[in-house]
């Protein structure tokens, strides 16, 4: 198991250390069980001005940290490309609990033609909280300047052209 590198200069929402209003989110690589493949892995605990109803998680914010662990499994397990998330399908079986622990991991499920990441939640009892699906394409330089993205150069650099 082993943290994964995330650049201090990062301002992400999800997990940028230079994002004073974030939520810090730091990413494990674990082996996958069953064996085979390996998956990422963050743990979080919801606070109380992040929810929707009192002393639950907001439905949005776990939607978020679902997405992100996928993008690092998409990122980190994809051969470290940075990618665009395309389609997504979320089910939420229950929400997480304030100041109680919750489990996200994420690992890739299929690869035809866009890759594809299964990402699900557990609350600290180990019951399943939700389950997010998503596509991700490379991002290139070239779509990202057509979008009109301005990414640091520190994420430029590790895109092909």
């Amino acid at each position: 198991m082993s943290f994964l590198e995330n650049p201090p200069e990062n301002v992400c929402f999800g997990c940028g250390k230079a994002n004073p209003r974030g939520l810090h989110l730091d990413f494990e690589l674990k082996p996958s069980s069953p064996p085979g493949g390996e998956r990422v892995v963050t743990q979080f605990v919801p606070k109380e001005d992040e929810v929707g109803w009192p002393g639950l998680l907001h439905t949005g914010f776990h939607q978020f940290v679902l997405f992100e662990t996928a993008y690092w499994a998409a990122l980190t397990l994809g051969g470290k490309v940075h990618r665009f998330g395309g389609h997504a399908s979320f089910d939420q079986d229950r929400l997480p609990r304030v100041g109680r622990v919750c489990t996200v991991e994420a690992s890739i499920v299929g690869r035809d033609p866009e890759l594809k990441v299964l990402a699900t939640s557990r609350n600290d009892r180990g019951a399943p909280c939700g389950r997010l699906e998503t596509n991700w394409v490379p991002a290139s330089r070239k779509a990202v300047e057509a979008a009109g993205i301005s990414l640091p150069t520190y994420l430029l650099d590790e895109m092909d052209p």
